[in-house]
């Protein structure tokens, strides 16, 4: 399929030539129908009958095969390969060129001199159309043209008149179209060379032209890039020149002093913030050696060490204290880093400092306030426990002892109550500076906090200097303080524990001596106790205590009981005292002595009392429901309970909540209380008798200066303290003053009531002396409601209507 010359294009040049048959095919079918058509057409015409039936189908599917081709290279030629192509266009060509040749020797034999004619005129024609359609092809081609002329040439030599002549001519014409063929093939593979050297050149040039394209492009580009860059330069100066100016300007207006320091340790430039902390100008400092700010001599190995690290790594950081120009001395936190050229030699020193004294002071005064009481300026536990293990420590190499104090305040909880806290903390304060006398200065006193204080005392012989000075501790708080017009006693009780001998662990020395702490208390307070090793069972049966109490709250076991007043002469009962007691589901009924105490040392005796007063008005309300009338209940309220504002609401919503009018509701407070601060004592108790509730005075009688307030309180009833009341029976003095009391009372239109009467020496004593509301023993101890109920029910225990007491109508189901 190539040229007859090597072509430079080689295989384009061969499809091109493929290409350019397929196309030039289109023309030869039609060609090829119409030489078929007109070869039947002649052949009826002299033989009467069709060509050859098998020649005709073999054309005809040929023909048909080669227009399938045709159509197939339309739609495939792009995912053809050459070779494809090739044998698609040329099979068909070579099996047409036979049947064209075999043609003659099918029918020549039958045909007459015409029909031979034609038949040679015909074939020769489709030779010359070949010659020029498949100018592209080389050797089918010719194959095509043999294969038309040379059976035809033999078989017309027989012929007379002439045979011999035409098949010469036959064979000539096939020599000319052999030529005509090889010329028209020639000329098309040089137009197409030519084609392919045009386009060559002209992709060429199109190629050269982008590459010139692409050369002007990047020239515009880098052109562009270098503006650019020329821009971001000077963009880079103008920001650098701005940032030089506002480093210097940061640098001169800057808080913190910046010194430059030459390798060689010399100063050369400092900024005002350098001036304004250290006094020295520029034209002082500049010129003098880095170190002219050292402190003292005491220093020099501390700047050793500084320019030592600054050497070898080429930064320092750390806190330091320098000399002012004055001589004041301020503590400086300072980071110096080096400058090195590009050959990382170091050429200068930058030091940025500022003046931290403020801020160290300011440290210093937090780590004392972290570590000590803020109100009494003593050790705090953080600081008592540090300086408790080093005190074991010391003692543990000197082979010696050492002691630890527990001391608690006895009833100083009622004292802040009653007095305020601001009064607590003055008696707190008083009570450090008298403690701290009594100690040595290698001892250590700490608060814990509220009313507890631990003394730390080193160097102990033996448990006598333990004794001595809890004995001095103790003493030292028995002087009165007098605060606020007020005289206040106030006792110690103090647990000790020693080390080794109870303990080698700090906490463990703690929690030992607080466990003595309590046996002291105890033992009856104001006293001492060491710890012993059977006090840890006690402790935990304290805790076990308080816990069943917190759970006695939740669990309803506690109770109350009541107590009747009795009027001495007809034997009525005037009104009842609700006492609580514990129903313990073990222990069976407890005092409250016995948990009292303990309820205001764990936080719960405010929950009792509200507790107190709920069940009180709640007790009145249904014996009245059940038919056993009205009935006066008293009830005592805590002092802690009487500071709290809302003291009369409480009393009012409970008695609301139930139903019961708050005049059957009487309140007891000590007279103790209310002497030590009689003008916020005034002020509560005309709350609660404006809200109808009546106001007793219990305890009358221990305190000091009574008689004098009784015309000025807003009170209703006064009763006398038992412990009085029974030291009057062999004491006329005593009973001149109960008689006193009573015509006092009398007077002052207040009722009178004597407490702890046990014998009928004391209900005669006190009816001689006019005091005829009697509650003791001697009528009745104080009994579960359950048995007043079945008293009452039984008729035994007389109901009294308190109708003139209380305004409330007589309830005729209590008569």
């Amino acid at each position: 399929m190539s040229a007859s010359t090597p072509s430079p294009h080689g295989e384009q040049l061969r499809e091109a030539l493929i290409d350019e048959a397929y196309h030039q095919g289109y023309g030869g079918i039609p060609m090829t129908l119409i030489v078929i058509g007109g070869l039947i057409i002649i052949h009826w015409i002299n033989a009467g009958e069709l060509l050859n039936p098998w020649w005709l189908a073999g054309a005809l599917t040929l023909t048909i095969a080669r227009l399938l081709s045709l159509l197939r290279f339309a739609n495939e030629k792009q995912t053809m390969s050459v070779s494809q192509k090739e044998s698609l266009f040329v099979v068909p060509v070579i099996l047409m060129a036979l049947l064209w040749g075999a043609l003659a020797p099918l029918t020549f034999a039958a045909a007459n001199t015409i029909e031979r004619l034609t038949m040679v005129c015909v074939l020769s024609g489709m030779a010359g159309g070949a010659a020029t359609v498949l100018a592209p092809l080389r050797w089918s081609a010719r194959f095509y043209l043999t294969c038309c002329l040379v059976p035809i040439s033999i078989l017309i030599f027989d012929a007379p008149g002439g045979g011999p002549a035409l098949s010469g001519l036959a064979l000539g014409f096939l020599g000319i179209m052999f030529v005509s063929h090889g010329q028209a093939r020639r000329m098309l593979v040089e137009a197409k060379t030519s084609l392919f050297d045009k386009q060559s050149l002209l992709t060429d040039a199109y190629r050269q032209q982008e590459v010139v394209n692409r050369l002007n492009a990047a020239l515009e580009s880098s052109q562009a890039a270098l503006q650019d860059h020329n821009i971001r330069l000077e963009q880079v100066v103008e920001e650098r020149t701005a940032r030089i100016r506002l480093a210097f300007s940061v640098i001169e207006n800057t808080a913190e002093a910046v010194m430059v320091i030459t390798a060689e340790g010399k100063i050369i430039e400092v900024n005002p913030a350098f001036t304004n902390i250290t006094g020295y100008t520029p034209d002082e400092i500049i010129g003098q050696p880095a170190n002219i700010l050292q402190a003292s001599i005491d220093d020099q190995s501390a700047y050793a060490e500084l320019w030592r690290e600054l050497i070898e790594t080429g930064k320092w950081s750390g806190e330091l204290w320098s000399s002012r120009k004055d001589g004041s001395l301020f503590l400086e936190r300072r980071s110096m880093d080096a400058v090195r050229d590009k050959r990382g030699r170091v050429t200068h020193y930058v030091a940025v400092a500022s003046d931290v004294t403020d801020a160290h002071h300011k440290d210093e005064q937090l780590r004392h306030m972290a570590n000590h009481d803020p109100l009494t300026g003593l050790p705090n536990r953080a600081l008592l426990l540090e300086k408790l293990k080093q005190g074991i420590a010391q003692a543990s190499q000197n082979s010696a002892k050492l002691g630890v104090f527990f001391l608690d305040l006895d009833h100083f909880k009622s004292i802040n109550d009653s007095l305020g806290h601001h009064i607590g903390d003055i008696l707190l304060r008083e009570i450090s500076v008298r403690l701290k006398g009594c100690i040595r200065l290698s001892d250590t006193l700490a608060r814990l906090g509220g009313d507890e204080f631990v003394v730390i005392m080193n160097n102990v012989r033996d448990t006598e200097d333990c004794s001595r000075l809890a004995r001095a501790l103790i003493t030292a708080l028995e002087p009165p303080l007098e605060l606020s017009e007020t005289v206040i006693h106030i006792r110690t009780s103090i647990g000790i524990a020693v080390y080794p001998d109870d303990s080698d662990d700090a906490n463990t020395l703690m929690k030992n001596a607080d466990m003595a702490l309590y046996a002291a208390k105890a033992a009856g307070r104001g006293t001492f106790a060491f710890f012993q090793q059977d006090m840890s069972t006690l402790a935990k049966q304290r805790l076990e205590f308080e816990y069943e109490l917190r759970e006695a709250l939740t669990n309803r076991e506690l109770t109350l009981h009541y107590q009747a007043k009795v009027h001495a002469i007809d034997r009525t009962v005037e009104g009842y005292e609700a006492l609580i007691r514990w129903n313990h589901p073990k222990k069976g009924l407890i005092s409250p002595e016995q948990f009292i105490p303990m309820a205001e040392d764990a936080g719960l005796v405010d929950l009792i009392d509200h507790w107190v007063v709920s069940e009180a008005c709640r007790q009145i309300a249904d014996w009245h429901a059940r038919g056993f009338g009205w009935q006066r209940v008293a009830v005592n309220i805590s002092s802690r309970q009487f500071q709290h504002e809302n003291l009369v609401a409480l009393f009012l919503k409970a008695s609301a909540s139930h139903g019961i009018p708050a005049t059957l509701i009487e309140v007891e407070v000590t007279e103790s209380f209310i002497m030590t601060q009689p003008d916020k004592a005034i002020a509560t108790l005309q709350a609660l008798q404006a809200a109808g509730i009546t106001v007793a005075i219990d305890d009358f009688g221990t305190g000091h200066s009574s008689l004098a307030y009784l015309r000025t309180l807003p009170i209703d009833v006064v009763k006398i303290d038992r412990m009085f009341i029974m030291e009057a029976v062999n004491d006329p003095v005593s009973q001149a003053i109960i008689k006193a009391i009573v015509d006092l009372c009398t007077t002052l239109d207040l009722e009178v009531v004597a407490e702890g009467v046990e014998t009928y020496a004391l209900v005669d004593m006190l009816c001689e002396a006019g005091c005829y509301i009697l509650q003791g023993h001697y009528f009745s101890s104080a009994v579960a409601p359950a048995t007043l109920e079945a008293q009452w029910s039984q008729g035994s225990g007389e109901i009294l209507p308190v109708a003139e007491k209380t305004g409330e109508p007589v309830d005729t189901a209590s008569e």
